[in-house]
């Protein structure tokens, strides 16, 4: 999830367990505390595109870190605020309940974490909410503001915006699985092969839905709205390309690139270099067949026959084009086609 939802989360969290001990000092420390798990983001950018690709949603995801971090972080806190009524089990019990807080959000989103690690890397995504969605965060953001604005009512205010919060988040739950519903029918209809299928939310909202397809030979993608009438119907089919990426596919970056990507992928040449596209993530909105490049797309370096490390192609930034995928969104999420 988004830094602003995790910080707005751990301050709420922070006044739920500490209640009337809990002043607006307090919540910018528990603010701080939420983000503490996204650590490997700023580690990760040190050790390279490669590194990054494994290390993001790892060992401090997992559920071994947030219960050492907090016991540690509840131990610091306490030192720190001697000579308050705050006692240390409190200081622990609320770095606890934030940790595991941003591990349970960042499992609805559809990137995945390793929440057991170092025993398992199973990777867990319930991927039934976009990593920026308004509806989720505008509680918490109205409740963080009108906490810091009052001295009374406080506990009741944390309540009424993680409540709200929650039950929007668990509602994504209940879309995702009326969605995947309507994609199966597709598939029926439509006597497309179906091995695998992986429906996400598309970004910002909780209305229009990207689902892919495992074909077997390749991944089928369509969207659906909650607004739509009918299950989805028109498919956009890419190869995955498996003879390019043949030669390759033992070497340990390759293997990396195929877990992250939970093996919907796609392989292109493009003068005389391989690349290796995330298709969980695809071109934004296929749809539009406007020829955008991958969300996540990966240049595999070839030395002597052998992949010896990978370079991240992010999107470039062009405003004019944004501002088009932007309208088109809401106009698809409200049924348009």
């Amino acid at each position: 999830m988004d830094t602003l939802s995790h910080a707005l989360l751990g301050a709420a969290t922070g006044q739920l367990v500490l209640g009337r001990k809990a002043d607006n000092r307090v919540l910018l420390v528990a603010a701080g505390i939420a983000l503490v798990p996204d650590v490997d983001v700023a580690i990760g950018a040190l050790l390279g595109d490669a590194a990054t690709l494994t290390f993001h949603r790892g060992i401090t995801h997992s559920l071994l870190f947030a219960l050492v971090a907090g016991l540690g972080l509840g131990w610091l806190l306490a030192r720190v605020s001697r000579g308050t009524d705050i006692r240390a089990a409190h200081w622990r019990l609320m770095c606890w309940a934030i940790l595991f807080g941003h591990l349970a959000l960042d499992a609805f989103t559809s990137y995945g974490i390793q929440l057991l690690l170092p025993f398992s890397d199973h990777s867990f995504a319930i991927a039934s909410i976009s990593v920026i969605d308004p509806l989720f965060t505008l509680p918490l953001l109205v409740t963080v503001v009108a906490l810091c604005c009052r001295r009374r009512g406080r506990l009741g205010l944390a309540w009424a915006g993680v409540v709200l919060s929650t039950t929007y988040l668990l509602a994504t739950g209940v879309n995702k699985l009326v969605v995947t519903g309507r994609f199966e029918q597709a598939m029926a209809e439509q006597n497309i092969e179906m091995r695998r299928l992986f429906v996400k939310p598309t970004m910002f909202n909780n209305l229009l839905w990207r689902g892919i397809v495992d074909t077997g030979e390749g991944y089928g993608v369509a969207f659906y709205s909650l607004m739509d009438e009918s299950p989805p119907a028109d498919f956009v089919f890419f190869p995955r390309n498996d003879e390019l990426l043949a030669p390759h596919r033992d070497a340990p970056l390759v293997q990396d690139l195929l877990k992250v990507s939970a093996n919907y992928y796609q392989v292109e040449e493009v003068d005389g270099e391989l690349f290796f596209h995330d298709l969980r993530y695809g071109k934004s909105f296929e749809w539009l067949k406007d020829d955008r490049p991958h969300v996540f797309s990966y240049r595999l370096i070839v030395e002597s026959g052998e992949v010896v490390d990978l370079e991240v192609h992010g999107l470039a930034v062009d405003r004019e084009r944004e501002r088009r995928t932007f309208q088109a969104l809401v106009s698809r999420a409200l049924g348009e086609s």
